[in-house]
């Protein structure tokens, strides 16, 4: 006798209906909870989604009405140029070198952005150790 018929007095069912009903129920109230935490996680999303979309609007028409106060507080001035400077260039740079690190100045900073000279500098890694250099080619080297 098992354990348990000793112990209770009970004689478990072991039939192929009963342990079919088992299985069935098990499974149905497993995914029934699953299907009830997706929409709660879906509800609270869809809560969450409207908030941060109420804010940033909010927040938005803050910005548009701080843009339109200081765009009537302030008076418009004619723009004066600056005059050209022509930047200091060592010898051996391109007028193309020249032109894109300028372009890429206006691009990053915008038109207020002065280049004063442009010069060469001197690489840091020709001057090292070349076991050195070998650790840090073979250390950085692609798969």
């Amino acid at each position: 006798m098992d354990m348990i018929t000793l112990a209770t007095s009970v004689i478990p069912d072991r039939s192929l209906g009963f342990t079919l009903t088992v299985i069935v129920a098990g499974l149905g109230i497993v995914l029934a909870t699953l299907a009830l935490l997706i929409l709660v996680f879906k509800a609270f999303g869809t809560v969450m989604d409207k908030s941060q979309q109420a804010a940033k609007k909010k927040q938005l028409a803050k910005q548009q009405e701080a843009m339109r106060e200081e765009m009537n507080n302030t008076s418009f001035a004619p723009i004066q140029k600056a005059p050209a400077v022509q930047p200091v260039v060592q010898d051996g740079i391109s007028g193309e070198i020249i032109a894109a690190i300028s372009a890429a100045v206006y691009a990053m900073e915008g038109s207020n952005a002065v280049i004063r000279s442009v010069t060469r500098k001197k690489s840091p890694v020709s001057s090292r150790n070349p076991w050195a250099q070998a650790a840090i080619n073979d250390n950085t080297r692609p798969f």
